[in-house]
């Protein structure tokens, strides 16, 4: 067996050099791991917005494609970390509906329409919510949007339906929207960090969040436009 050509000074780390590389190792960790939460929390939001403003280009299509109105729906129930008989002052779910006329009625539009879903009820990420505020989100809290209660299946893993509120408006079958399309309001909805609104102590329209998306719709054609800061 050949002896080794190294010294026996650099054969093995001495303890010292083990616990300075430790120490480094741990305050990089220090520094690190909050902004890991940071870029985790920054990709939810990015995924809600996707999600959120596909779906308002799905129901615009499927409004235009099958000349149908389609109603889109948020809806604002009390979570389960909640106390009971509080009210949320957030939206986390939406789904929207296509308006079917009353077959005894088809060319009568006051006539009451059935909802047919499209698709499933869709839930925000955990930790994302749209705030029940007129600063931040005109499609959920203008007085002119309609509102009704609902019993909603599937809000709630432990409730076989859940009541919940919700506020909506529609979309026609050339693509344009019931929104008031004078220009005097504009229509939009903002995806925030529930803990923003933890954070606001309940002056929920005094939120100053570092990073937040906003989706438009546009009350004549119906598109929709992203902003987001970060």
């Amino acid at each position: 067996m050949k002896a080794s050509l190294l010294p026996a000074s650099r054969r093995a780390f001495t303890l010292v050099e083990i616990l300075v590389v430790l120490a480094i190792i741990s305050m990089i960790m220090f520094f690190t791991v909050p902004n890991m939460g940071e870029i985790i929390q920054g990709s939810k939001l990015t995924q809600a917005g996707d999600q959120l403003k596909f779906d308002l280009g799905l129901a615009q299509q499927t409004a235009v494609k099958d000349n149908i109105t389609v109603e889109v729906r948020f809806y604002k129930y009390r979570q389960p970390d909640e106390a009971e008989g509080s009210e949320s002052k957030t939206y986390t779910a939406y789904h929207m509906f296509s308006l079917i006329p009353d077959s005894d009625k088809p060319s009568d539009p006051t006539a009451e329409r059935i909802l047919a879903p499209i698709g499933k009820i869709k839930k925000l990420p955990v930790g994302v919510v749209i705030p029940d505020s007129e600063v931040w989100s005109t499609l959920v809290n203008k007085a002119t949007i309609a509102n009704g209660t609902e019993e909603v299946f599937g809000l709630v893993p432990t409730e076989k339906r859940t009541v919940a509120t919700y506020r909506s408006f529609q979309i026609n079958p050339d693509g344009s929207t019931n929104l008031d399309s004078s220009g005097v309001d504009q229509w939009y909805v903002t995806l925030v960090d529930s803990n923003e609104v933890i954070r606001s102590g309940g002056s929920i329209d005094n939120i100053a969040p570092d990073n937040y998306i906003c989706i438009q719709v546009d009350a004549f054609n119906g598109g929709t436009r992203w902003f987001q800061p970060n």
